[in-house]
């Protein structure tokens, strides 16, 4: 009697344990959508103020512009100067014009970015758009309030048509081909975010976290900075499919669980990463098994 009242309890126990297992599940589905729900009423909202602000943005950048066309003007009127008093001959002149246009150009670079990437200047509306979105991201971390974004690249058409037809190949392979995110990486201490922006992503970029092997990515561009390359930021779009919202750390784990094609993370353990360290924050972050999973939008330039 003892014994078969001690198996229904341990029935009883292992039951309540599974159904506990799946309302947790849910309850994380659930908070996982209303982050989705955040993002999006944040985009709004993110939107209406880049449009209340555009104006004075583009006047400041169209006196930037206007500052450095005076500049350069003036040095062209004083080679032409010296060129009508024979105090410089017409070859010197001509190289001096190419340095002018050529600043900084050494080891493919122009003025510190790579000439195969595009570079989105202060003032256009990608760098107005993408400037907002940062901003109301970090604005309730006050340390992070004085950001400055300085510069942004993003891939030339030519090398991002081929890595985006790759990335929805593999998209359209997940249970949730629509399921798409924004998100900034979680990664490239290793200097390795230049050459990711340029190349894609790569098997090697798979680091070992708290949560299994992958590519870890937030939403949130302050929890980002404390596992990238000082300065840098990069932004993703990145394949999410079905994500399992996982609380269990395993170091091991190199695949998504069954009938899912990636994982949502509880938080990992920064608190020796970066010099942004001492910043902490309760972000969940997303992990993919796959490089092809995700491909990179835009590296971003920034001083605190």
């Amino acid at each position: 009697m003892s014994s078969s009242l001690g198996d229904d309890i341990k029935r009883w126990r292992g039951a309540s344990v599974e159904a506990y297992q799946t309302q947790l599940s849910c309850l994380e589905r659930m908070r996982h959508e209303i982050m989705l729900l955040r993002t999006t009423v944040s985009s709004q909202e993110t939107t209406i103020n880049s449009l209340t602000s555009e104006i004075d943005r583009l006047r400041l950048s169209k006196g930037v512009c206007e500052r450095e066309f005076r500049e350069y003007r003036a040095q062209v009127r004083a080679m032409l100067s010296r060129l009508k008093s024979g105090k410089e001959d017409l070859e010197s002149a001509e190289s001096e014009i190419m340095s002018l246009s050529l600043v900084g150009h050494k080891d493919g670079l122009v003025n510190g970015h790579d000439v195969e990437n595009v570079v989105i200047r202060i003032g256009e509306e990608e760098f107005i758009d993408l400037e907002d979105e940062i901003r109301a991201a970090i604005c309730a971390v006050p340390s992070y309030k004085s950001i400055r974004i300085t510069s942004i690249e993003k891939q030339n058409a030519e090398k991002s048509a081929v890595l985006r037809n790759v990335y929805k190949a593999r998209c359209n392979a997940l249970r949730d081909p629509n399921m798409t995110m924004k998100l900034y990486y979680c990664g490239g201490k290793g200097g390795t975010l230049h050459r990711v922006l340029k190349e894609g992503f790569q098997p090697k970029d798979m680091v070992v976290g708290d949560f299994g092997v992958g590519m870890y990515f937030t939403q949130n561009p302050v929890r980002a900075m404390q596992y990238s390359e000082p300065g840098l930021l990069l932004q993703c779009e990145v394949g999410i499919g079905m994500a399992e919202s996982v609380l269990k750390m395993d170091q091991t784990r190199n695949r998504p669980p069954v009938g899912f094609d990636s994982i949502l993370t509880g938080e990992r353990d920064v608190d020796h990463i970066g010099i942004y360290s001492h910043q902490r924050h309760n972000e969940l972050q997303y992990l993919v098994f796959d490089s092809k999973q995700a491909i990179p939008v835009y590296l971003i330039y920034f001083t605190v």
